[in-house]
């Protein structure tokens, strides 16, 4: 192996992973590769970012070095669920919002109402509402407030 793994002095065992991120761009399905700094492959395209007690700052690792740094860690697992949010996401405005009697865009989806709604204080704002929890932020467009919707319903539902 070469990379950090052959640093003197850094643990091999004992890490924790604190966040995962996939590279992909969701507007024109492409990415910029990442390079595990463990090994040092290239092409990745989840970067599993990982601490350790005896080390300070993070080390950006593939999921096959994340999954020996961290035991118990299932990497793959963790890549696939982002693989299947980044589909549901991509779907997401293609789905068919139906219309309230105000006109508001919305979709009764897992036991929750949703919709998004023209700001009636900000022209040209919008934002969105889960329930009767309504987002604090205003957005350009109506797709954009459904993006950002899908975020914190993803969230909430654990998609």
């Amino acid at each position: 192996m070469s990379g950090l793994w052959n640093q003197p002095g850094l643990p091999h065992k004992g890490w924790r992973c604190v966040g995962i991120e996939d590279l992909l761009d969701d507007d024109d399905g492409d990415y910029e590769p990442a390079t595990c700094q463990m090994c040092g492959r290239e092409q990745l395209r989840f970067v599993h970012s990982m601490e350790h007690d005896e080390y300070e700052g993070q080390i950006e690792a593939g999921c096959v070095c994340a999954e020996k740094m961290c035991e118990g860690y299932d990497g793959k697992a963790r890549e696939s669920h982002l693989v299947n949010r980044a589909k549901r996401k991509s779907n997401w405005l293609k789905r068919k919002w139906r219309r309230s009697q105000k006109g508001n865009h919305f979709l009764n989806i897992e036991g929750y109402n949703v919709g998004v709604h023209p700001d009636s204080f900000k022209p040209g704002k919008w934002g969105w509402r889960i329930g009767r929890s309504f987002s604090r932020e205003r957005y350009a467009s109506a797709d954009l407030a459904k993006l950002a919707l899908f975020d914190e319903l993803a969230d909430r539902l654990g998609w």
